[in-house]
């Protein structure tokens, strides 16, 4: 089996890898079922920690953003091309029970659904590639992909990133950080509201 703990080791002493290693644990994270067996989400954590040494916020933020977007478009359309035949691929086919979960929650919720599923890990995999085997509009599904991804790549790897700067005695404005991860907060109260009250109803 994989351990995670090795690739973390090997990236540490090989830093001019590490960009790549946020662009694969984000990919992972969020493409279709991957991101249900690999814990990408804490992967990318860690590697933004260990990105602090060689590279900026700002590129950290941009290679997990944009390696999710890929990803969730790249979800999307597959589910749309599969979307006559879905439910006779794996990992369908085996376990039916995604397929119908990740429908349930994308014609309860819809929109707004699709939006904050983005941070809930048990349905973040599932809703990209439901949204396209269910047709959803192209324009309205970018559109939330934009804002969605771009939040939740602030969210999983300033906290990673500002943890291994505050390593660094010589790190940059420590009030800048502060600011940060206070907005996250809230932003993981709102998340968090939300995934209970999509739990509940």
């Amino acid at each position: 089996m994989f351990e995670f703990t090795e690739l973390l080791f090997w990236l540490e002493k090989n830093p001019q890898w590490i960009a790549l290693g946020i662009i694969g644990a984000s990919f992972i994270e969020s493409f279709a079922l991957i991101g249900i067996i690999v814990p990408g989400v804490v992967l990318l954590a860690v590697i933004a920690g260990l990105a602090s040494a060689s590279l900026t916020v700002y590129e950290v933020v941009a290679l997990a953003y944009l390696a999710s977007l890929i990803s969730d478009i790249a979800s999307y359309f597959i589910g749309f091309a599969l979307r006559n035949s879905i439910s006779k691929v794996w990992p369908f086919i085996k376990y039916p029970e995604f397929l119908t979960n990740g429908r349930i929650f994308f014609k309860r919720y819809g929109v707004i659904g699709l939006f904050f599923g983005k941070f809930i890990g048990p349905v973040r995999p599932l809703l990209p590639i439901t949204a396209g085997s269910m047709s959803m509009n192209r324009k309205h599904f970018f559109l939330i992909e934009i804002v969605s991804c771009f939040l939740w790549s602030l969210m999983y790897t300033l906290p990673g990133y500002y943890a291994g700067k505050s390593v660094n005695i010589e790190s940059g404005n420590p009030f800048e950080s502060i600011w940060v991860i206070a907005g996250i907060i809230v932003l993981l109260i709102l998340i968090r509201y939300f995934s209970k009250k999509f739990k509940t109803q």
